[in-house]
């Protein structure tokens, strides 16, 4: 089953979105996920073939440099 968008979404499909706190993980929302303990969480592609997955509690919005966001 395909859910649309979720309208209480913080981010949108093609934002970007860089980890809060120690960690660092940034790069451009590619989707979004609902667990039981997940109300909304979103993955996030930086790196061809690597995406990681984060709760919207765990994320920001985030402005990349000009040359990386001139890539695509």
């Amino acid at each position: 089953m395909v859910d649309r968008w979720s309208a209480d979404a913080a981010f949108q499909m093609g934002d970007y979105a860089a980890k809060k706190g120690r960690a660092s993980w940034r790069g451009k929302i590619v989707g979004w996920y609902r667990t039981d303990l997940t109300s909304l969480g979103y993955a996030i592609d930086f790196e061809p073939g690597s995406v990681q997955i984060y709760p919207e509690t765990a994320i920001e919005a985030w402005v990349p440099p000009k040359a990386e966001s001139e890539l695509e």
